[in-house]
């Protein structure tokens, strides 16, 4: 399957491309699960749980070949050593099957590294089945180029967390995920993916699942194609009320498809690829995000789609923006591509860092991809370095100069203390209330009656932080 990502902003043509190899190239994600009550497994995966580390360390290590489904079996009683030397794939593949056939359970690894094959295990975690470990302490380690991914989770109502996966540096020319997921109903929460190579986690569509409070890092940002966390369709099924929530990601980013869903309170440090955090096209099932109170910094590079790497590339319609921060980035800090967004209370600044570029920007891709339409209220965008010579943010705001973006509102932003001026409209029917030389003020539009509707039930949005929400209302005062 070959998709491509298509964007642009200030005319520079941004193409996204790469293979997801057969059944093999997924995404992965994360959600809250049912579990049988009482069980610790339940109590280790409430929201809000501290890792349950106490769990494993007081489970008997006593061998049982037939588990009864919501049994606890420890891998070290399947064979597993734990010394970093010793190959273990054999006893999490036994565990994991053995739990499976009893139809759910919980499959406890002790504090030890782990030795994983190249290959991966063969035995998936499936539905009911929960891989549990002590943290930082429970290494699963691969052991050479992977072939294929270390974990494989597949089926509804699983969870993973408290494992750290090293997985070497390794960056295999096809995508081989440290863990790879589709299903619905499930969670990955506090794990660890350490030189995670090209790709951290992988996720087939889905619907209601949650991925949770994991560090990803990759020790050197490439140009080439690797995300942290990519999300994508498995055959026409796409992502569904899910969150990506919490994480923190080092050397690489967020690649979203799917709708109705949220990406909120990540933090992107030094992405060398494409953006930060990027929500994909109408045509890659992306509509309908909530992208709220994210941080992308320090990204880097002119990357092999010949584009500087920005903050936040955003191209799925409908979506709120809110209260994200964008600074440091070479390429533009936070970019619209999407219809109807609001993007409000966002802050972004000292960006351009190689490429002179903005603060924010809207694009036109096509007649269906682009910005127009969307709200901005109440963003700041400046350069802490202004006036001074080292200020690199050109403009506060800025369209693109391709031709076909219109009905774009500004209220209440700030746009000022960038390198060359507040703003730059490239695309005056953007802004049919700004003429050619008023390039340098913030508009204020009357918003329609359908426009205030939608703003009238963001204010009543649980989701959006208070800050948010009393800027709207503030909004819908005036």
């Amino acid at each position: 399957m070959t998709m491509k990502f298509v964007s642009c902003c200030m005319g520079l043509p941004y193409r996204l491309r790469f293979s997801v190899g057969r059944a093999a190239a997924a995404l992965v994600a994360l959600q809250m699960l049912a579990f049988r009550p009482g069980s610790a497994a339940a109590q280790s995966l409430e929201v809000g749980a501290e890792p349950n580390a106490g769990n494993v360390a007081a489970t008997s290590a006593t061998a049982n070949s037939a588990p009864e489904k919501g049994s606890q079996v420890n891998v070290k009683t399947s064979g597993a050593v734990g010394d970093g030397i010793t190959d273990d794939t054999a006893a999490f593949n036994t565990a994991l099957k053995s739990l499976a056939d009893a139809g759910g359970g919980t499959c406890l690894v002790p504090k030890g590294t782990y030795v994983i094959s190249a290959s991966g295990m063969t035995s998936p975690v499936k539905s009911g089945v929960h891989l549990v470990g002590e943290g930082l302490t429970s290494i699963l380690k691969i052991a050479a180029m992977p072939t294929g991914p270390v974990i494989v989770a597949d089926g509804n109502n699983w969870s993973i967390e408290n494992l750290t996966l090293d997985m070497q540096d390794y960056s295999p020319p096809r995508i081989r995920p440290a863990i790879r997921c589709r299903g619905d109903n499930w969670r990955i929460a506090n794990c660890s993916i350490l030189k995670m190579g090209r790709i951290g986690i992988t996720v087939l569509g889905g619907n209601n699942w949650l991925i949770e409070k994991n560090h990803i890092s990759k020790t050197v940002p490439a140009q080439t194609m690797n995300q942290a966390i990519l999300v994508t369709k498995q055959g026409e099924t796409y992502a569904r009320n899910v969150r990506i929530i919490d994480n923190s990601c080092e050397g690489s980013g967020v690649l979203f498809s799917g709708f109705n869903s949220t990406i909120a309170r990540n933090r992107i440090d030094n992405a060398g690829f494409g953006s930060g955090i990027c929500t994909t096209r109408v045509r890659q099932g992306s509509h309908t995000i909530k992208v709220i109170g994210n941080t992308c910094t320090g990204g880097r590079g002119f990357d092999e789609n010949r584009t500087w790497v920005s903050g936040f590339e955003l191209w799925a319609p409908d979506s709120v923006i809110a209260s994200n921060t964008a600074y440091d980035n070479d390429g533009t800090g936070i970019i619209v591509g999407g219809q109807d967004c609001v993007v409000i209370g966002n802050h972004s600044y000292n960006n351009g860092a190689h490429a002179k570029s903005f603060g924010f920007g809207t694009c036109y891709g096509n007649p269906i991809d682009n910005a127009s339409g969307t709200i901005f209220i109440g963003n700041r965008a400046d350069d802490t370095r202004y006036p001074g010579s080292g200020a690199t943010q050109a403009y506060g705001y800025s369209d693109g100069t391709r031709p076909g973006l219109h009905d774009i509102v500004h209220i209440g932003n700030d746009y000022n203390r960038n390198r060359i001026s507040p703003a730059k409209y490239n695309n005056t029917a953007s802004h049919p209330n700004v003429s050619t030389d008023e390039g340098k003020r913030v508009i204020q539009t009357r918003l329609s009656p359908e426009k205030k509707d939608r703003l009238k039930a963001l204010a009543q949005d649980v989701d959006l932080p208070n800050s948010v929400r009393a800027m709207l209302r503030q909004c819908l005062g005036r």
